[in-house]
Formats: C-alpha cells, structure tokens, sequence
C-alpha cells in the first residue's frame, strides 16, 4: 500500500491557483482513469446471464435441497446486521490544530440543476473551514449552459471556488466528470459533494481529523440522511430515511470499527488526494462509481472510516424517482460484483478473507437476498414453517427487522415504519428486474435522479465573505 509522504496539513498552499480549463489529457484521463480490468468499460451482459439471479433466488421452489444455494447469501447478510447491532461506532479523533488543517478540494458535479445551485451555494459557503484552504470546483457539463450561467450567477468571487466546463465526451456521467475535477484539484483533501446537499458546518474539520489521525484511511464517509421526511412528508421519502438511517448510521459505523471495507456513498466522502489519484479516481463507465471505489481501494490496501457529521440530502418523493434511482444502484451493484469477479482468486488475494465475506455480503448476497423476497414471501404466508429453508428466512427477516427498529430509534423515525419494511422490499425487487433489464441492454446508461422537487427551507443563509485577495487572484 501507498501511503502519503508526511502527513495532511504538511506544506499548505495558502491561496489557490485558478486552472480555467481542463487539458485535452486530463478529459481523456477521466473516461480510462481505471484499468481496463478493473473498470465496467466495454462492459456488455447477455439477456440470459443478467436473469441467472432471479433464477437462483426461485429454484427453491422447484426442488427443497436448491435452497443450500442461497445458505450462505442469507447468512452472510444476517451476519452483517448482526454486527451492526452489537458494534459500537468508532471513538471521534481529536480535533486538528487550525495551522494543521490541510488543503480541501469540494467537487461538486452539476447537470441540469438549475434550481438547486442557490441553496448549494449558500450550504457550502456555511462550511466551518478557512477559506484560504477551501478549493470549490463546480463541474458543469459543456451541454448544460444554463446550469453553468446559474452557477456563475451564485458563485463568490473567490480564489477558490470555480465554475469547470467539462468538455464533451463520452461516457457523460457524474464519475467522469469528477475525474475532470480530480485533474484539476489542488487540495490534500477531495470531497464530493451532490446538488442538493447541505453538510454540517463541521464536517470539514472532522474529516481532516480523522485522516490526520489514522495514515492508513483513504477515506472517511459522512452519514447520509433525509431533511424532509417528517410527518405529512411522502410515505417512499419517509422509508428511504429509514434505510438510509440503518445503513449510514449502524452498518457503515459498524464496518469501519472492524476494520472492514465497506460501500462508499455517492458523496460526502472525504479522500485522502494521494489514495485517491493511487487508485485511478472513479469509473467514468460505472453507473456505482462510489461503490466500486470502495472496492478498488480495498485491493490496494487502504481503509476506509466514517465521521459523525451529517450531509442532509433530498430523498425522491414519488415512487417513479425512487425506482429509477434503485434501478440504476442495483445495476450498479450487479455490474460491480462481475467486473471483480473477473479474476476471484486475485481479487481474493487482495482483500484477504475477513474484506472479501464483507463485500460478498453488500453485493452479490445482498443482491440475491432481493432477488429472494418473493420467494420468502411465498414461504411464510404458506405457513409452512418447519423446513431449513423457513428458518433461513426468518432468521434473514429477523435480523432486517430488528437492524431497522434499531435505526428508527436514533434517526427519531416512527416504528410503524417497520412494519412497511415487507412491502418496500418488494418494491426494492420490481426495481432489481428494472435493473437487470438495463444491464442486459446497456450497463453504462445513467438514470439520473431530479433533484430540487422539494422545498427544503429558505436559501437566503448568506455564505461567509471571500478573504482578502488580490485582483489577479480572482477567478472568473
């Protein structure tokens, strides 16, 4: 494994220089950033391949013993909910000296949000860091003018922060672009951060901290969650709270005490810069760049942690939003899982045993634990409950239960919620036969989520003042 020379905070440029325009190099660095091996570039699924999961989930049904096959996939998943109920989150670090703080680089990718970019701007001008550390790179896609006239609009006339036209190109993804701003980024620190989101003032510190603390962190992971999913709020909202509250807030934690590598989130995860760039940035072609990246940091070696700071986040409030958006990380998690399973026996190699049962356990066996639902469904409203087969099952629903009951609890969710759980996921299965079809037909295309559909609150929360800098030093 690579680690940093020195340490974050060491040799701080004090004001950033302002790089207009991305070289033709670094645009085609962001779509081959990845190894061919290592990325879903090219990547092509046949029909039949694609419909081997739901068929294994449902051979059960056709003969008793078949249930052996799903075994290890329910007990893998039971195990990691286990875990995250008895677990303890990991301790905080110690807070950094303000001449220590490194240098941040904020991505932020953009298209088509238009609406959006008062509020982002104002979020991220509450960030509790000084701004002469602070590099803000607002990433616009060249097809998208009128997000790149907002952005221009709203944006402080600081040294820092920048409005980066992305040239065309293929594939035109969120991870493409943020290799677009990853060439560009002068910051120790990089995080990324959606349209729509509202970080707490102290996360910067906190992420700087924690990877100040501990040189084998590539990365700390900020909790997710939903600022609008309170009563009179839409029911698919309020249940997305609820998973993003068991997920972020007991399985992430959870994983990161044991030393165990886990999914990343699509943003609100603060890299070190060097792991990073060691690990090739993002798969421009992976529709789940964010969990292939956790993936490939494992292999090389790094760990990854998570910070208690909260990114508020707009959940889809109608239940077409939310199946696009499952749809398109289901088939992400699938197109994850066979690019790794290309060569097991070195991806085994890399990760060792204990990370390899961790990740089987959050792709493939999570994956065929949804593809499973209506079978254990069919089994438990059946009432025949006396075979192997039922009590796999209910141990796997009991552990499901008893994770989101916990998770309610501490997000101040109500518990009749729970009870949804059964319906939701069969939702979750609807979205994974979307999800396969789209692999079978293009396992690059991007079902991009529509953010500002929700009012949220006033975005007249002005950002702090640009520090003192000279005419030369001011980007346009």
């Amino acid at each position: 494994m690579h680690h940093p020379a020195g340490g974050v905070g060491a040799h701080v440029l004090p004001i950033f220089h302002i790089r207009h325009r991305p070289t033709p190099a670094a645009v085609h660095w962001a779509s081959h950033s990845v190894p061919a091996h290592l990325s879903a570039r090219g990547l092509a699924v046949p029909i039949w391949a694609a419909l081997l999961l739901p068929a294994i989930a449902l051979l059960p049904l056709l003969s008793p013993w078949a249930s052996y096959i799903l075994a290890p996939a329910f007990a893998l998943a039971a195990a990691l909910r286990l875990a995250a109920l008895a677990v303890p989150a990991p301790p905080g670090p110690p807070p950094l000296p303000e001449e220590d703080l490194p240098t941040v680089t904020v991505l932020v990718p953009l298209f088509r949000e238009v609406a959006v970019v008062p509020d982002l701007v104002a979020a991220l001008g509450r960030l509790d860091y000084p701004a002469r550390l602070l590099e803000v790179l607002i990433l616009v896609e060249e097809s998208d003018p009128e997000t790149a006239a907002a952005a221009r609009a709203h944006v402080p006339r600081c040294s820092g922060w920048q409005v980066v036209v992305v040239p065309k190109g293929a594939p035109q993804t969120k991870p493409r672009a943020c290799n677009v701003g990853l060439a560009l980024a002068q910051g120790e620190l990089v995080v990324v951060f959606d349209g729509e989101d509202r970080p707490e003032p102290g996360q910067a510190r906190l992420a700087a901290a924690a990877l100040a603390a501990d040189p084998r962190l590539a990365v700390v992971q900020a909790r997710l969650g939903c600022d609008h999913a309170g009563m009179g709020s839409p029911l698919v909202a309020r249940l997305w709270a609820l998973e993003y509250a068991a997920l972020f807030g007991l399985v992430l934690p959870a994983l990161a005490r044991l030393g165990l590598p886990f999914l990343l989130g699509g943003t609100s995860n603060w890299f070190r810069a060097s792991a990073l760039r060691a690990a090739g940035g993002w798969d421009a072609h992976n529709v789940t760049e964010d969990a292939d990246l956790g993936v490939r940091l494992a292999r090389l070696g790094w760990r990854s942690g998570v910070i208690d700071s909260v990114t508020w986040e707009e959940a889809p409030v109608t239940a077409l939003a939310w199946l696009r958006q499952r749809a398109r990380w289901l088939k992400g998690f699938a197109v994850t899982t066979i690019v790794h399973a290309r060569t097991p026996r070195q991806t085994a190699r890399d990760l060792g045993p204990a990370a390899g049962l961790a990740l089987l356990a959050q792709l493939p066996a999570s994956l065929l634990c949804i593809a499973a639902h209506p079978l254990g469904l069919a089994v438990l409203l059946g009432g025949d409950l006396s075979g192997g087969l039922a009590a796999l099952l209910l141990g796997g629903y009991a552990t499901a239960l008893a994770l989101h009951t916990a998770a309610a609890r501490r997000a101040g969710l109500p518990l009749w919620l729970v009870s949804l759980l059964p319906a939701y996921w069969l939702a979750l299965w609807a979205a994974l036969l979307l999800a396969l079809r789209d692999l079978a037909r293009d396992p690059a295309h991007w079902r991009k989520t529509e953010h500002g559909a929700v009012v949220r609150g006033s975005s007249s929360l002005a950002h702090r003042p640009c520090p003192s800098i000279s005419k030369t030093q001011e980007g346009e």
